[in-house]
């Protein structure tokens, strides 16, 4: 009796490659992820990465549905892994809505779950393919002092790209995050 052909799991390209192997040479070589030196680089290469508001406005009615779908799919990804972000000192998740295609997730340093980051930009495909998902790492999350934001990482994903801080790029290549 033949035996049943196993599903097999999608082949994932090395742009979502598991970053606890993540290197920054290779990231660099591959042009997938882009590594940046802080903060006002960060957000200057993010809002030019991006998708257009245009995109998202073009959806009309849809795009709150549409947005509301990731939510509702990133939550259902993280919640069995990290627990209900309500309430949490560990990590949370801007519900504000922008209409701008964003979706940001903040992690306490600790427990950056980086083993997720290639299921979670897997999820940018389809409807979700203009999407993106930042991803803002802060040693405590309960001080927003300018001295603890300015020690933020940020991890931005796109559908086929990665930008991230250099700090944080090192971390997640030495394996000192989550």
């Amino acid at each position: 009796m033949p035996v049943p052909a196993q599903r097999r799991q999608p082949t994932i390209s090395l742009s979502k490659a598991s970053l606890t192997m993540f290197s920054l040479f290779r990231s660099r070589r591959d042009r997938t992820t882009t590594v940046v030196s802080g903060m006002d680089t960060f957000f200057r290469e993010f809002e030019r990465m991006k998708a257009d508001r245009s995109v998202f406005d073009a959806q009309g009615d849809a795009h709150g549905d549409i947005d509301m779908r990731l939510t509702s799919r990133i939550e259902a990804h993280l919640r069995p892994l990290l627990g209900k972000w309500e309430g949490s000192t560990t990590w949370f998740h801007q519900m504000d809505y922008y209409g701008d295609g964003v979706r940001a997730l903040t992690f306490r340093r600790d427990i950056f779950p980086r083993q997720t980051v290639p299921s979670l930009q897997a999820m940018l495909e389809g409807e979700h393919s203009d999407f993106a998902i930042l991803c803002i790492v802060k040693d405590d999350l309960m001080d927003d002092s300018p001295r603890t934001t300015a020690a933020c990482d940020f991890l931005a994903l796109f559908n086929a790209r990665m930008l991230v801080t250099k700090g944080l790029a090192n971390q997640l290549s030495m394996g000192h995050a989550g």
